[in-house]
């Protein structure tokens, strides 16, 4: 693509380069036998969404070993655009953002967190990015790491289990219950992860919906982005059951349909939080061996 947009100049298409970044489970340390990988891959920003999906799919078939990839499938209007296929067996999700630079930076530690990324990015491009963002922050935001990364296990098993797990179908999905997660990480942040599961079930169900759980302060921030803000939109409060706030320029909501409850204003994986912690209170070794 680089020969193509520059031709004449060879010391440009040498530079030319894209980088590739994970978010999700996998980011975040989180992820098991069967779990696919979420990546994305960031380019400079003479590299076009068109030209990702013209050319992507053959470079990716062309860099494999034969036969290596399987299910190859470009989703062009998605939410967040996407490529979709297996390697090896083992599932990826690509997708793609540009960022306004002629070039990327060589720096191997270079990464997204600035919000300088954001500047000229479209919404698809914005949405594309904030789940390496996000990710990251998660991890900077909670006291231990690893305290924060056992108790997302146990609690992502339970929540798998008890079949409310996954956006798609209503529920929150593995970025909404690491946020909750570490927000509990956050208020106990000596605790053991078998104390943190623990506790888990008893701060999320007394939380006072539909305030939102938030991991650090809304920020205004310099860009013109949407921020989720109800004490600047009153519609926000109201019209939103289950918020879960991911970073400080936030892009993507993570909430529950008001509609999507057992009883009014009672939504189903609340009503399975009430359960295991009554379950809890009176088993508390229980928090040790899983839920």
């Amino acid at each position: 693509m680089a020969k193509e947009t520059y031709p004449d100049n060879p010391t440009f298409v040498r530079a030319a380069r894209a980088k590739i970044f994970t978010y999700g489970g996998f980011r975040l340390g989180v992820f098991g036998p069967g779990s696919d990988i979420d990546s994305l891959v960031v380019v400079p920003r003479w590299v076009t969404r068109q030209h990702y999906f013209d050319h992507f799919p053959s470079l990716l078939q062309s860099m494999a070993p034969p036969g290596a990839i399987t299910d190859l499938t470009p989703v062009t209007d998605a939410f967040v655009p996407i490529i979709k296929f297996e390697y090896s067996g083992i599932s990826i999700d690509l997708i793609f953002s540009r960022v306004e630079m002629g070039q990327l930076p060589t720096d191997t530690k270079w990464n997204l967190r600035d919000n300088s990324v954001l500047r000229g990015l479209d919404e698809a491009e914005l949405r594309s990015l904030n789940g390496t963002r996000v990710a990251d922050e998660i991890l900077e935001l909670v006291p231990e790491t690893k305290i924060f990364k056992e108790a997302l296990r146990a609690i992502k098993l339970w929540a798998q289990r008890r079949g409310i797990y996954a956006n798609i179908m209503g529920f929150p999905g593995g970025v909404a219950w690491a946020i909750m997660v570490a927000r509990v990480c956050q208020l106990y942040p000596r605790a053991t992860s078998s104390v943190i599961v623990s506790k888990f079930f008893g701060i999320m169900l007394r939380w006072p919906w539909p305030n939102p759980v938030l991991l650090k302060n809304i920020e205004d921030g310099p860009l013109p982005v949407r921020i989720w803000n109800p004490k600047v939109r009153r519609d926000l409060s109201r019209s939103r059951a289950f918020p879960l706030l991911t970073d400080g320029v936030d892009i993507q909501r993570r909430q529950l349909s008001p509609d999507a409850h057992y009883n009014p204003g009672l939504p189903v994986h609340v009503r399975d939080i009430q359960h295991h912690t009554i379950i809890l209170d009176r088993h508390p070794e229980r928090a040790q061996h899983g839920v």
